[in-house]
């Protein structure tokens, strides 16, 4: 017969005490055989080590600035100028300046005062003017005067403005009032307006500068002038046929036939033709620069000057 289960709990089964704080002081205070005095006594003693120990020091975060806001649109607290700093700025500007504009004039002193340039007046150009009655004798006499009037420096050139009264004289008023016998074909075919000048050359030497519009024309027509060419417009250059005769002698072909043959030349590469005195030397020359151009001087010298510096039937 099996044995009976006993219902009684063992002492081991039975619930265990529950150990409060109070319980283990009583406990502590039992073996140690401590009173509740000396505990109470030793936790002031630990509160006063607690006091007496210096606090850390705070770390000295920088505070940010408080930025206040209004509806009204102001500038927040924090940013608002600083009035005393920007008068120290402004005054240390002020005096500043002052002293810089103080050296500048003192040692400016020292410094002689600039001379004002000298402002040359630009030499007006003296032209012939005439009355509009003068015949051929008259017009020549009028242009040889004015040219000895005019002083040009060496390796310069000068213009002669041509007019009657106020009005420019024209190419063809000037051939008709010096009386030539130029062929109308030639007359037609150079522009309206002559360019009278003087090149700074051994005291002055006059040349004429006439613009072509056909050249075809005005070659033919100055080979048809030239028989009474020196005769109608030596004048202007001081230039006589007569007087150029007279000197080469009775006995040659050139005083039998009273005339002076024109001939060809080069001259820097440019074809001319020119009129000789008795010792071979050049006293009278035109020629075409270009197919606009055509010019009548008395010397090598000015046709090459007006070579470099006309072109186009004018000076450049």
């Amino acid at each position: 017969m099996p044995p009976e289960t006993s219902s009684e709990t063992k002492p081991s089964d039975a619930l265990k005490p529950l150990r409060t704080y109070q319980s283990d002081v009583e406990e502590l205070m039992h073996k140690t055989e401590v009173s509740k005095a000396t505990i109470v006594i030793a936790e002031a003693k630990k509160t006063l080590e607690k006091k007496a120990e210096p606090e850390p020091e705070p770390r000295n975060t920088p505070a940010l600035p408080v930025k206040i806001f209004s509806i009204s649109g102001a500038l927040p607290l924090g940013t608002r100028w600083n009035v005393k700093l920007i008068v120290v700025v402004v005054v240390g500007i002020l005096v500043l300046t002052s002293i810089g504009v103080g050296a500048f004039y003192f040692l400016r002193g020292d410094v002689p005062p600039e001379t004002p340039p000298v402002v040359q007046e630009t030499q007006k150009a003296i032209g012939v003017e005439l009355q509009g009655k003068e015949g051929r004798a008259g017009v020549i006499g009028a242009i040889q005067e004015t040219v000895q009037s005019i002083s040009v420096p060496q390796s310069e050139v000068r213009t002669v403005p041509l007019k009657v009264g106020d009005v420019p004289l024209t190419t063809t008023e000037l051939l008709g009032r010096l009386e030539t016998k130029a062929p109308p074909t030639l007359v037609r075919a150079l522009l309206p307006t002559p360019l009278l000048g003087i090149h700074g050359f051994k005291g002055g030497q006059t040349f004429l500068l006439l613009g072509v519009t056909s050249f075809d024309n005005a070659f033919a027509g100055m080979l048809a002038w030239e028989p009474t060419l020196l005769d109608d417009i030596g004048p202007l250059f001081n230039i006589s046929s007569r007087g150029i005769l007279n000197d080469v002698g009775s006995t040659t072909a050139k005083a039998l036939s009273n005339t002076i043959v024109i001939k060809d030349v080069i001259i820097r590469n440019k074809d001319a033709r020119a009129a000789f005195d008795p010792q071979g030397v050049i006293v009278f020359l035109y020629a075409f620069l270009d197919k606009q151009t055509l010019v009548f001087t008395t010397n090598e010298d000015t046709l090459r000057m007006l070579q470099s510096k006309a072109g186009g039937g004018k000076l450049r």
